[in-house]
């Protein structure tokens, strides 16, 4: 038997295993069939690109019952057809704008958000813990169930099927990624103003800390060469950075 029947079945079984979990049937899995609309040939290849790997079987070491490896597939042909797309789509940009374009559109934040636009997280199949830490609506497990879902699509479709799903998606939205602020990576955009002048990497540093542990804010100050630039705020200190790194670039 070969590997992708010996895959197939095991699959299957997982399946069969779980089948107390709303997302392993039939009539979930035609729902997404319709929201990406395309009837796969082999719905068992599109099951697989739905099973997280917390809902795997602890032998399965090398996660071949899990999305991974769809999900390696579907990142490359997701970066071919974003690629392709963008150089046709701005001619007039560099290889250097392009990269930059490219790199937020492939995001995770941005795949997540595509991801949860198709309903993507109630159609996954997740292991207990990942159910009760409310694992459908982690952006880096939506976005990887997406590049999944996309390797899934190439191989019962070819390009065409994956190029019609991110039609639909995500090129119809680059202008509206590119101009909205919450996609904006400050800290790379800052980072790469004060290389280019010379001034050295931007220093973050938490000036304050306050509220309970549930609910603290984080007041995160930034310096650029030595001189402070702007402070930001945020529920943790990712965000405060970027929020001040956002200031930084209005004061530079």
């Amino acid at each position: 038997m070969s590997l992708l029947r010996t895959t197939a079945k095991r699959v299957r079984k997982l399946i069969a295993s779980v089948g107390s979990e709303p997302d392993a049937c039939g009539e979930s899995l035609s729902r997404l069939q319709k929201i990406l609309r395309h009837r796969f040939n082999d719905p068992t290849v599109l099951r697989q690109a739905l099973v997280h790997k917390s809902s795997t079987d602890s032998a399965d070491r090398k996660g071949l019952l899990s999305n991974e490896r769809l999900e390696f597939l579907g990142d490359a042909v997701l970066n071919c057809l974003v690629t392709e797309h963008l150089y046709r789509k701005y001619p007039e940009k560099s290889e250097g704008q392009l990269s930059k374009i490219k790199s937020l559109i492939v995001s995770r934040k941005i795949l997540g958000d595509v991801a949860a636009s198709i309903e993507l997280g109630s159609h996954l199949i997740l292991g207990q813990s990942e159910r009760k830490s409310c694992g459908r609506a982690h952006r880096s497990i939506m976005s990887n169930a997406f590049e999944a879902v996309l390797g899934a699509l190439y191989l019962d479709g070819g390009l065409e099927a994956v190029r019609e799903l991110l039609d639909r998606t995500l090129f119809g939205r680059i202008d509206e990624f590119l101009s909205d602020k919450r996609y904006i990576n400050y800290k790379s955009a800052i980072l790469e103003m004060a290389q280019r002048d010379g001034l050295g990497i931007p220093r973050y540093a938490v000036v304050n800390t306050t509220g309970p542990e549930h609910a603290k804010q984080f007041t995160v100050r930034i310096q650029i060469s030595g001189i402070v630039m702007g402070e930001g705020k945020g529920p943790n200190k990712k965000i405060a950075e970027q929020e001040a790194a956002r200031y930084a670039m209005q004061a530079y």
